[in-house]
């Protein structure tokens, strides 16, 4: 146990460190490149359900890679996870930001026990909404910011959804088809509109093109019922 808690402190250090490296040069002076920094950013953030994206864009069959669309969109995510700009590597749930036949975007409360109280954050830290419901169900509750503006880019994803988190008219073929004779729901990262996960209604694109994923990690809500 010791051992694995050492490797697992290795691990998290050569990561950020690396992260670091990756978009300048360290310094003595450059406080984020320290160790201390470094450590305290990564024990400090603060409590809530984190959104981040894939790096890899993939087509309108995103069932393709697990058992159920439920499932291989979790395994998109869980893939991805360690190399995005994840602050917060530590939640431990994950799931992809679609909605399907089975889990609508506003029942992630109670399907997969996503805290409703707590606040919604970008993947580097930067407030979305102040609960799921304020996120996803909206009613007249506008984004606190743009997806894009909270370190998520600025390129369209694939949403599967309507405003207010219900599953849109078109999902690909429930997550099956990456043809053009079939079309998809995406959302917009850019705007702070009530309809951003699929804009003026529905916004779709054929299931031959390719998008990202939206993933959010969270530390379940125990209270919640669990429908796995």
């Amino acid at each position: 146990m010791r051992s694995r808690s050492f490797f697992l402190i290795v691990f998290l250090y050569s990561s950020l460190y690396y992260n670091c490296l990756g978009g300048k040069t360290c310094s003595d002076e450059d406080k984020s490149c320290s160790t201390q920094a470094l450590l305290t950013s990564a024990f400090s953030v603060p409590e809530g359900i984190y959104v981040y994206s894939t790096n890899a864009k993939y087509q309108g069959n995103l069932a393709a890679y697990g058992s159920t669309l439920e499932i291989s969109g979790q395994n998109i995510c869980r893939g991805e996870k360690l190399f995005s700009s994840l602050v917060n590597q530590f939640c431990p749930d994950v799931w992809a930001l679609i909605s399907t036949v089975s889990v609508a975007l506003y029942n992630y409360n109670t399907s997969y026990s996503v805290p409703a109280g707590l606040p919604v954050y970008g993947p580097t830290g930067g407030i979305l909404a102040s609960n799921w419901d304020n996120f996803v169900v909206n009613g007249g509750t506008q984004l606190l910011q743009s997806l894009a503006s909270a370190g998520l880019g600025t390129e369209d994803f694939w949403s599967y959804s309507a405003q207010g988190g219900g599953l849109a008219g078109n999902d690909c073929s429930q997550g099956t088809d990456k043809t053009s004779e079939f079309f998809g729901a995406i959302g917009s990262a850019t705007t702070t509109n009530t309809d951003w996960l699929s804009q003026n209604g529905e916004t779709t694109v054929s299931c031959d093109t390719s998008h990202r994923v939206l993933c959010i990690c969270f530390t379940p809500d125990s209270s919640s019922q669990q429908a796995q």
